[in-house]
């Protein structure tokens, strides 16, 4: 799993939107299934208009097949629906089950052969 804190450092949304797009670009390289990008708690100021940004491109690239799926940290509990919806369960590392980060989105990636496929 390769993490990204993309809300740090008063970055700009456009920023953290950049910096989402190459660290995806950079997984797909490196062969990575999981990506934890660190958006923020959203609860308010640019830490919430950063993690609405990113939900908002990640639910288009999902749609569009550019990633398998995501799932926010705040939803790493067995008794929350999304979390009980959520195919790829076994690609999230046990500790971040354990100390889950409300402010990080996960998100599986495409394999090199699904990409190809596209």
């Amino acid at each position: 799993m390769f993490t990204r804190d993309i809300h740090s450092h008063q970055e700009t949304t456009e920023a953290a939107v950049y910096d989402l797009n190459q660290s995806i670009l950079l997984c797909r390289r490196q062969k990575e299934k999981l990506l934890c990008v660190i958006v923020g708690y959203g609860s308010k100021g640019k830490t919430h208009k950063i993690q609405s940004a990113v939900l908002e491109i990640l639910k288009e690239y999902k749609a569009c097949h550019k990633i398998k799926d995501y799932i926010l940290g705040s939803h790493l509990d067995i008794f929350c629906v999304e979390y009980q919806n959520f195919k790829y369960k076994d690609l999230i590392p046990k500790q971040e089950m354990q100390h889950r980060n409300p402010g990080a989105v996960y998100i599986c990636l495409l394999y090199t052969s699904d990409a190809a496929d596209e």
